[in-house]
């Protein structure tokens, strides 16, 4: 039984109308259009609905593992997706379909995804629990994306701290594992580029403004082949901020810092349009 005869059945089963289960998630003719096995939902919509019916992706899913295993890892990638992008909304609610029963090969990035999201919320020693976990399953492999972003991480979470001698460390270990080129084999495009645009900040958190430029504009040209735009701003503003307290470097500060408001208007980043807009040279 596929996806929306588990949602049909559910629903009749707990005397719901389409519009009832439609209420203050979707319209009802989403969820006429799921019954009728002609659409699936957003994963927003998904979890709501999935909630609302007391389901799993297990029950949704329930006889075709290979269909539920591909949904799962589609689950996750959203999940990891939004969490890069400090999206955490329902955040929670995503998790909970994909953390029972995940395969040994999707639980590292699901220990990454819980560490990131640990760490976004301030709890470092649990933070740094998951990722100790992800570095188990990669087996310190330099070649796994999930390494590097749990070294990432950890280098985020010492800056905090501020033990910059472990956020050195973390910062060369990941850019010697990057020297050769970006082209991670498990990695996808948003998951390097975070790492670089995050690197290059750690960078000039630790003085050490060359390597963030370094590090920003093999970013910039890697998101340029691949026509992709997550990140340009702040890659961009990376670069301002190494340029910023260099007395011969003013017109390159300048230029990177006005590519950086320019693209965080047209990806629609109000507060980081905002954040630029108030940084002067002193």
């Amino acid at each position: 039984m596929f996806l929306g005869s588990v949602i049909y059945d559910k629903r009749r089963s707990l005397n719901l109308t389409q519009g009832n289960l439609a209420k203050g998630i979707c319209n009802q003719n989403t969820i006429s259009k799921m019954e009728k096995h002609s659409m699936t939902p957003q994963i927003e919509v998904l979890v709501q609905i999935c909630q609302r019916l007391n389901l799993t992706l297990n029950d949704v899913f329930s006889d075709f593992s290979g269909d539920i295993e591909q949904e799962k890892v589609f689950v996750l990638d959203d999940i990891e997706e939004s969490i890069l992008l400090k999206d955490t909304f329902r955040i929670d609610d995503k998790l909970s379909l994909v953390e029972n029963d995940i395969s040994p090969k999707d639980r590292v990035q699901f220990n990454f995804v819980k560490g990131l999201l640990e760490f976004f919320r301030s709890d470092f020693e649990i933070s740094t629990f998951n990722l100790d976990k992800v570095l188990q399953g990669t087996k310190l492999d330099n070649d796994d994306i999930y390494t590097l972003m749990s070294y990432l991480v950890k280098g985020m979470i010492c800056l905090e701290q501020k033990h910059l001698d472990m956020v050195a460390y973390y910062c060369k270990t990941i850019s010697d594992a990057l020297q050769e080129n970006l082209n991670i084999a498990n990695a996808n495009v948003i998951e390097v580029l975070f790492l670089c645009k995050s690197l290059g900040n750690m960078y000039t958190e630790i003085n050490q403004p060359d390597f963030s430029i370094e590090v920003s504009k093999r970013a910039i040209e890697y998101a340029n082949e691949r026509h992709s735009s997550y990140f340009i701003d702040e890659l961009n503003y990376n670069i301002a901020l190494a340029f910023k307290y260099q007395s011969d470097q003013v017109e390159e500060y300048e230029k990177y810092k006005n590519i950086a408001y320019y693209s965080a208007i047209s990806l629609n980043h109000p507060d980081f349009q905002k954040l630029i807009e108030n940084d002067n040279v002193k």
